[in-house]
């Protein structure tokens, strides 16, 4: 039986129109240990095999920088720059150099409420143990003398790093996770890569583009005192978010609560405080941009990041335990969805 040409040629424009439409996004996802917690990574793409590619590279890539930033790996180049920079000048490379840079510029934009140089305090209050306690007051000076960012000398000239303090340390903790993360993300977007969710811990997480048929990735916020149960919610696309809070990790002494977050205009960690969230363009934005939403006072906060583009704030203030209302900026009301 012959067909008619009509009929023929409308069947064969079918066949092209369906041999032409993509296939439907498939999700691949994975986890690994890495910087101490599971990093995961989630990828939607149309090339299966494609997206489960993109998902190792990115995780590679933040072991990459775990190897690189590392302060409990002594190989790290890190942990080397904090045993040499006090001594002589440390060539560092490009990378470690722009980090150190970096983390300049936001302590001076957050007029010092973040500096990652609080690593001898840290480690006097035994927030490096699991049995942490407060030190005498002779250690506690001991270890003043060798914290703050502006003992951190940099010279682009030679790429060198020099520690005008013996025993100053920079640790990564307040702003790592969210430089791998945006590392992790670029890599995705060099993949052709355009919607996913990168995510360390859980604690600092960028969400690139949307999940199919979504607005955007619906990420929870930690509940310090549910832990089953999310606080709240956000709705990320193309931006990140961070939470830091002593729930993570924390002392009771003389009934007040110490977080490991430590003030590093006073020197001391800070007590009755629960948790801060950012939003943020980018997650190291997010990352470090939490300490100051945590040490500051509200008005503090104000000052320092309201005028910052796409960056919101919401704070969970006192006891962990207490079932309050968080406090959310007033310029990121519509930002935050908090559980009822």
């Amino acid at each position: 039986m012959r067909w008619p040409i009509s009929a023929c040629a409308w069947m064969l424009c079918a066949a092209i129109v369906v041999a032409q439409q993509p296939s439907a996004p498939s999700l691949q996802r994975a986890a690994r240990r890495i910087m101490g917690t599971f990093c995961e990574v989630q990828v939607y793409h149309e090339d299966a095999s494609m997206a489960t590619r993109a998902v190792t590279a990115a995780l590679d890539e933040m072991a990459r920088v775990d190897r690189l930033l590392s302060n409990y790996d002594p190989d790290s180049e890190l942990s080397a720059m904090n045993r040499e920079a006090s001594h002589s000048s440390f060539r560092a490379s490009q990378e470690l150099f722009d980090f150190v840079a970096t983390c300049q510029r936001y302590a001076n934009a957050t007029g010092g409420a973040f500096d990652p140089t609080v690593g001898a305090l840290v480690r006097a209050w035994g927030f490096f143990s699991t049995t942490p306690s407060r030190p005498s007051a002779a250690a506690l000076a001991d270890a003043r003398q060798r914290v703050g960012i502006d003992k951190v000398r940099l010279d682009p000239g030679t790429r060198s790093v020099t520690y005008t303090a013996p025993g100053l340390e920079i640790d990564p903790g307040g702003i790592g996770k969210g430089y791998a993360v945006d590392r992790a993300v670029e890599i995705l977007r060099q993949m052709g890569v355009r919607s996913a969710l990168v995510s360390a811990g859980g604690s600092t997480l960028y969400g690139l583009g949307r999940p199919p048929g979504r607005a955007g990735w619906r990420v929870g916020i930690n509940n310090p005192s549910d832990p089953a149960h999310a606080f709240g919610y956000v709705q990320l696309h193309d931006n990140a978010v961070s939470t830091s809070g002593s729930s993570e990790k924390s002392v009771v002494l003389e009934g007040h609560r110490y977080s490991h977050i430590f003030d590093p205009r006073s020197g001391d960690p800070v007590a009755d405080m629960c948790q801060a969230t950012v939003v943020a363009p980018t997650a190291t934005d997010s990352d470090a941009l939490t300490k100051p939403a945590f040490v500051l006072s509200r008005d503090g906060a104000r000052a320092v990041l309201s005028a910052r583009a796409g960056v919101h704030v919401m704070r969970v203030e006192g006891a962990c335990e207490d079932r309050t209302r968080p406090w959310i900026a007033p310029w990121s009301a519509g930002v935050f969805d908090v559980a009822r």
